[in-house]
């Protein structure tokens, strides 16, 4: 139930175990309840200890696991509630069971009974084999400094040792695309001014470097050759670019070249969408369908615009009615920027050392076919991973 489990033990239908923090954790069976509606009770929970209620399930073909694996629309309510939740959000654990999170809950009793409605799967039930109800200790996840943070903390080290290694020999025909002139600019200090980002291409692209000296960049959303009309382009300051597009449709596509020049070689890169969600934000929580251009039909995956939440059950008077998953090494979760914007990998690829142009042509669409009035997108980012 957890990632090391130090002991473990049954009891008709249900499980027992402690976590290596010795925080308890238990399962439920489904071999003595209805699948579409269930009562759970536990009485072996740890008081004070934050719980995630979780439904667990494998799928029962390999090909419906790789098509439906983070699409799964699990819609629910506990008894007596008049609202449903639905769960978009679905993921694998290192025991080879699915896990989709239902509930959080801090244990105060010793006793917890819950009774839960299951309107089903959205047509994927028949693709499932349903294991049973777990508690398991809410994980906590450390904060991990942003790269944009990280640059803000350089700032007072640029004159590290290593800061020549990490100069790329490129770097005056890359300033010569901003408004520096390289041939003019010593050495540390053009390494300052590109390490912190600069805008080059007449302000269509942003380029920088990365703590170890790989090669970054972002392109406008003109630059990523985002489809749409004229009038969908918005002045706006607070942008790198001083610009960004506003989106009005259900789908989108990205078709442009990534530059050589502007990659580090034989380093696998990771493709952001770079966004603002209007205030009004109903309609953007179930997943985007993004698929290549290149293949179309056969090969797609999802993304979320909007991090997924768990109700929250009986919560204290400072506590919030919802809280995020807490599932951030998942891809396709977005993440808040330091900048004010938000960001969700989109794509990955790898370089080689000759590597010439790399063709980008992604679809991305609302699986509902809703519109996505208000949708700010500022570019297109490229990391190393």
């Amino acid at each position: 139930m957890s990632a090391k489990l130090t002991r473990t033990c049954s009891m008709d239908g249900q499980w027992f175990s402690l976590n290596e923090k010795g925080e308890h954790c238990e399962m439920i069976s489904f071999a003595k309840d209805a699948i579409f509606k269930t009562r759970v009770e536990t009485q072996f929970l740890s008081p004070g200890i934050t719980y995630t209620v979780n439904l667990v399930f494998k799928f029962i073909f390999p090909v419906d696991e790789a098509i439906n694996c983070h699409l799964m629309s699990l819609k629910y309510k506990l008894q007596g509630e008049t609202k449903s939740s639905v769960s978009h959000l679905a993921y694998k654990t290192e025991d080879g069971w699915w896990r989709s999170e239902l509930y959080q809950f801090t244990s105060d009793d010793r006793v917890v009974a819950l009774e839960i409605l299951f309107d089903g799967f959205y047509g994927y039930f028949t693709m499932i084999q349903a294991h049973g109800i777990e508690f398991r200790p809410l994980e906590k996840v450390e904060h991990k400094v942003s790269e944009e943070e990280e640059k803000k903390l350089d700032v007072q080290s640029i004159s590290d040792v290593n800061w020549k290694d990490k100069l790329p020999n490129d770097y005056e025909d890359i300033m010569k695309l901003s408004k520096h002139n390289g041939q003019w600019i010593m050495k540390k200090e053009a390494y300052s001014i590109i390490r912190k980002g600069l805008l080059i291409s007449d302000g269509q692209k942003w380029f920088s470097l990365d703590k170890n000296g790989k090669k970054c960049h972002m392109l406008s959303a003109r630059a990523a050759g985002l489809w749409v009309h004229h009038e969908d382009r918005l002045s706006l300051p607070e942008s790198r670019f001083g610009e960004a597009m506003v989106l009005r449709f259900w789908t989108f596509s990205i078709v442009c070249e990534i530059q050589s020049q502007l990659v580090s070689s034989q380093t696998i890169y990771a493709s952001y969408l770079v966004y603002k969600l209007p205030e009004d934000q109903s309609g953007f929580e179930a997943p985007m369908v993004v698929k290549d251009g290149e293949y179309m039909d056969d090969y797609y995956w999802y993304i979320y615009l909007v991090r997924p939440q768990t109700p929250v059950i009986r919560p204290k008077a400072d506590q919030n009615t919802h809280n995020p998953v807490n599932r951030p090494k998942i891809k396709g979760l977005p993440r808040q920027r330091n900048d004010g914007w938000m960001e969700v990998q989109i794509w990955e690829f790898r370089t080689t050392s000759t590597t010439e142009k790399i063709p980008m042509c992604l679809i991305l669409s609302d699986k509902g076919g809703k519109k996505f009035s208000g949708l700010v997108i500022q570019g297109i980012e490229f990391r190393p991973i």
